[in-house]
C-alpha cells in the first residue's frame, strides 16, 4: 500500500483500488457468472449466492489475486486467511440491506469487526474484497457506508431512518467505482447495500478475509474442493489456528 492508500483507509475504512481486474478478467468473470449460476432474481431484485470461488479458475484466482494479496496482508497481517465468499448481483429496483456492521464490541457482544492502528501498523478483523464486474455511478447505489464510522464510538446512536434509507444524511456515502475496481473495507465500518437504480446489472463478487487465528464463519473451506489449488490458496483455505501457522506468502527466507 502507497503512504496515501493507507492514510485514505485510516481515515474512512474503506480503500477503492482502480483496474485490480483487466477488461479480460472481467470479461471471464461475467461468462463464468452465467454459466455456473444463471440464477433468478427474488422478488427484492437482489440474487446473491455462496462459495463462488468453486466457480472454476477465474473465481478461485480472486482468493489471492497478485495485485490485491498485497493489501490483505498489510490489512490482516501474515497469516492472512480466506474467511467465506458470495456475490451479489441487484437488477433495477434491486433493494437489500440496512446499514450495519462497526465495532462489534459497541453492542456488548464480542466479535470480529475491528480496527486497530499501532505505531504504523494497521490491523483489521473480517475485512472484505469486492470485485466489481460492473460499473457504478453516481446515484446508481450499490455499496454505501459511513466514512470513518470504523473509529466512532457512537455508531449504535445512528438513526434508524438512516440506516433504512428512509432519511438522507450527509455523512452516508454512496462509492462509486468502475468494472475491474476493487472495494476494500473494515467490517467495523457501517456499511450496507443501496437501492440499485441504474439500468443494467449490478454484478459484485465479495471474498472476506480474516486474521489466520480467528474466524466469522461457522463452517471451514475443504482444500478438497479446490484440487488445483495452489500451494498459497491452501495455506489461505486452512481452518483458523495460532500455533505453528505458516505466513500465507512465502519469503523464501
Amino acid at each position: 500500500m502507497t503512504p496515501e492508500e493507507k492514510f485514505i483507509f485510516d481515515l474512512d475504512g474503506y480503500l477503492l483500488v482502480k483496474n485490480v481486474l483487466t477488461p479480460a478478467e472481467v470479461d471471464d468473470l461475467n461468462a463464468l457468472a452465467d454459466e455456473a449460476w444463471p440464477g433468478e432474481y427474488e422478488e427484492n431484485g437482489l440474487r446473491r449466492t455462496s462459495r463462488i470461488s468453486l466457480w472454476g479458475p477465474a473465481s478461485q484466482n480472486l482468493i489471492d489475486h497478485p495485485k490485491a494479496l498485497p493489501y490483505m496482508v498489510e490489512l490482516l497481517g501474515p497469516k492472512v486467511r480466506v474467511d467465506h465468499d458470495y456475490s451479489i448481483f441487484m437488477r433495477k429496483g434491486g433493494k437489500a440491506g440496512r446499514l450495519h456492521g462497526g465495532q462489534t464490541m459497541q453492542g456488548g457482544v464480542p466479535g470480529d469487526h475491528w480496527y486497530k492502528y499501532h505505531d504504523g501498523m494497521m490491523r483489521n478483523g473480517l475485512t472484505v474484497f469486492t470485485y466489481c464486474l460492473s460499473d457504478a455511478g453516481p446515484g446508481d447505489g450499490g455499496f454505501g457506508c459511513i466514512p470513518g464510522s470504523h473509529k466512532s464510538n457512537f455508531t449504535v446512536d445512528i438513526p434508524d431512518g438512516v440506516r433504512t434509507y428512509q432519511r438522507t444524511a450527509h455523512y452516508v456515502r454512496q462509492v462509486e467505482a468502475e468494472a475491474g475496481d476493487l472495494i476494500i473495507f473494515t467490517e467495523a465500518l457501517v456499511h450496507g447495500t443501496m437501492e440499485w437504480t441504474a439500468e443494467h446489472e449490478r454484478r459484485s463478487l465479495l471474498y472476506k478475509f480474516s486474521p489466520g487465528h480467528s474466524s466469522w464463519a461457522s463452517t471451514y473451506y475443504d482444500a478438497a474442493d479446490y484440487p488445483n489449488a495452489t500451494e498459497q490458496q491452501k495455506r489461505m483455505l486452512a481452518p483458523p489456528s495460532i500455533g505453528g501457522r505458516p505466513d500465507t506468502v512465502e519469503t523464501g527466507e
